[in-house]
């Protein structure tokens, strides 16, 4: 079925270009692989992953805040009226107590009380004298003087104020009653009033000093899963990995906090005011262009390269103009020049010179991408562990882009069989191969290889008129569905040749 002689001609007349087509985009391939390898592209693409994980996080913790400002303001100005009146009461009924038993009255006690208890309103005499009590009992049980008073005072109205609370309180929250009273009456006293700006200054305080460790003690679900999505046993550890000290921590809320006051005071409503404050660095810019920031974060750029541009592009031109040329040289040229008459002036019969050359056409793409392949393992290991294509999935690629050679030749060789004319074959065949090529350069921007700040998502019709997208690179990296692809490919040959 081969004629030898003849297949020795056509090797001897295509030869050389076929070596220099080899030689020049196997080069091409070893030469980008092993530039990939020198190329820190999980640094560059870790680094942009980090920035935008960091943003994510300090929106987080200045969002957090601000919640627990909004709970602490609430509480503050709850507390403050209870507390006022009840450490006056205090103030007052200690130092009724202390003047009338230096007067040397032995019922000092009693006196008090009942001096007390008849300067309020009939209707608040039964709860005042249980509290008048209370005061006297607590403050002659102790040994009190003017250095400790202030304290013995705080505790007291603290103590009062919980107890009448009624509810059972966690040990958290009532550690957290006690500090903001204890704030509220420190600067109360000093004072002797206090505005909406100091309990504002109170809630911010109180929040600034108990949020770190309300965040690295944390172990709500929620948390949980996010150290799990990115790969952390503990909230500690993850801060410590993104440079997020106690200080930075305490920076950052604070910094939020203070905004958030400020535009509330200006009459922005809390809701604006949370959202103004906490946004995070993609929520800053426009949809698109977070979107496409997102994207290059998680690029991988050896895929693109490696996989899209040069499997599917430029890694396919040179062995397309070598296709067009031998597809053309083999039978139409021959024809057209009027040498095939010779030929089949010997006992060749024309299905014999037909299958010798069409076997010379794929065996001559078969070793060429047989010694490609070779090059791109032998690159693969030079260029090390930084390049994160494995050997298996570029040996897929190298045997997509023959499959799509050998459908592309079979167009080639048909149209070279088919007419009588170089011209016309070359027309029919080059220029549909061409067509596919450049379908596909048009194609790759509208394509999901292209981050979103480069696509142009209506140039994504030209991946639907060109075989080389039955080629699907990206499936093959990313453990897609590809085969279909090949064996559509694989029928286009088949047909063709036939």
């Amino acid at each position: 079925m081969i004629s030898k002689p003849l297949l020795k001609q056509s090797i001897k007349a295509n030869g050389l270009s076929w070596l220099l087509v080899t030689i020049l985009t196997s080069l091409m391939l070893g030469i980008l692989i092993i530039v990939l390898g020198r190329i820190p592209t999980s640094e560059i693409r870790d680094s942009l992953t980090d920035t935008f994980i960091k943003s994510e996080l300090e929106t987080q913790f200045k969002s957090g805040a601000i919640d627990g400002y909004i709970e602490t303001y609430s509480s503050a100005t709850m507390f403050y009226p209870q507390a006022k009146n009840i450490y006056d009461l205090t103030t007052s009924t200690i130092d009724t107590y202390v003047f009338i038993k230096n007067q040397g009255n032995p019922f000092a006690k009693e006196t008090t009380i009942e001096i007390i208890v008849n300067q309020v309103k009939e209707e608040e005499k039964a709860q005042v004298r249980l509290l008048v009590e209370q005061i006297l009992t607590a403050y002659t049980s102790q040994s009190i003087n003017d250095e400790n008073l202030h304290d013995f005072k705080c505790n007291l109205v603290i103590d009062i104020m919980i107890a009448n609370v009624g509810e059972e309180m966690s040990e958290t929250d009532r550690n957290a009653v006690r500090t903001i009273s204890k704030d509220i009456l420190d600067m109360y006293a000093e004072n002797k009033n206090l505005t909406n700006e100091n309990l504002q200054n109170i809630s911010r305080l109180f929040v600034e000093n108990v949020f770190y460790q309300g965040l690295i003690n944390d172990d709500s679900p929620s948390k949980k899963e996010m150290l799990e999505k990115l790969g952390f046993k503990s909230m500690i550890e993850l801060l410590n990995y993104y440079g997020f000290s106690e200080v930075k921590v305490s920076a950052i809320i604070s910094s939020g906090m203070t905004q958030y006051i400020s535009l509330v005071n200006n009459n922005m409503t809390k809701e604006e005011a949370k959202e103004e404050v906490a946004k995070s660095l993609l929520s800053q810019m426009p949809k698109d262009v977070g979107k496409s920031l997102q994207e290059l974060g998680e690029l991988n750029i050896n895929n693109l390269i490696i996989g899209t541009i040069f499997y599917k592009i430029s890694g396919l031109l040179l062995p397309i103009v070598y296709t067009i040329i031998t597809a053309n040289n083999l039978i139409v040229n021959q024809v057209d020049s009027g040498s095939l008459a010779y030929v089949l002036s010997t006992p060749t019969k024309r299905n014999k010179v037909t299958f010798t050359q069409m076997i010379y056409l794929i065996g001559s793409l078969v070793v060429m991408y047989f010694i490609m392949g070779i090059v791109g393992i032998v690159s693969a290991f030079i260029a090390g562990d930084t390049f994160t294509i494995t050997i298996s999935d570029l040996l897929l690629l190298n045997v997509g882009a023959l499959v799509t050679m050998i459908a592309i030749s079979g167009i080639c060789f048909l149209a070279s069989t088919w007419f009588n004319r170089s011209k016309y074959a070359m027309g029919v065949g080059g220029g549909l191969s061409m067509f596919f090529l450049v379908a596909t350069i048009l194609g790759l921007f509208g394509s999901s290889s292209i981050p979103e700040a480069l696509k142009i998502e209506t140039m994504n019709i030209f991946n639907y008129v060109t075989i080389i997208s039955l080629f699907n690179a990206n499936a093959i990296l990313e453990g897609g569905k590809y085969l279909y692809g090949f064996y559509i490919l694989l029928i286009i040959g088949l047909v063709t040749y036939t």
